[in-house]
Order: structure tokens, then sequence, then C-alpha cells
């Protein structure tokens, strides 16, 4: 019963070693790809985007690959490999992009 109670104190430390930030966040246009958004096969244009540089404090690099917006969600235009920096947050195991535009 002691090692029971032990290894669930030990993962709930871990848990918490997980802490919310927000911050600038400069990445890189990985693609453009369609996204099916329902059954009617209707599509939205999303940018996939890969994180470059410095990270804000706390931030790993985990919560942050494989990000997308939509296209229209970039202020300017963008190709692949353009730099685009974006507002980020990391709350509750979940990363919001807002307010990216064109580096």
């Amino acid at each position: 019963m002691r090692k029971t109670i032990a290894a669930l104190a030990g993962l709930l430390a871990l848990a918490g070693c997980s802490s919310n930030w927000q911050g600038d966040v400069s990445f890189k246009v990985a693609e453009f790809y369609d996204h099916k958004i329902d059954e009617s096969g209707a599509v939205e244009k999303r940018v996939r985007l890969e994180p470059v540089g410095s990270l804000p404090e706390d931030a790993e690099q985990d919560q942050l690959k494989g990000l997308s917006v939509q296209e229209h969600e970039i202020a300017g235009t963008v190709g692949v490999n353009d730099g685009v920096v974006c507002a980020a947050s990391y709350e509750s195991d979940r990363t919001t992009l807002s307010g990216c535009k064109k580096a």
C-alpha cells in the first residue's frame, strides 16, 4: 500500500511540472494544406508552422510542434519557409496561437 501511495505521489508531482506560459513565438511556414472541416467535403486552407529561435520562458518545443492556423489568420501574404510571428499561450495542456503576422 505504501508503495502505491509513493508511486501516485510521484505521478502527481510529475503532472504538476507543466506550467502555463505566454509570449511571442517565431515560426517558419512548413506547408499549406487543405483541412476537411465536415462530412460535406468543405475544406479550409491551413498553414502548418514550425517553431524557430528562442521560446518563451517555461515553453517546451513539443508544445509548439505541428501547430497550424487558417491561412487568413496570418496578416500578410506568406509562402513556404517564410517567417511568421504569433502570440502564443499554453494553458490546460493546449497551445493557442493568435495575432500571427509575417515576420
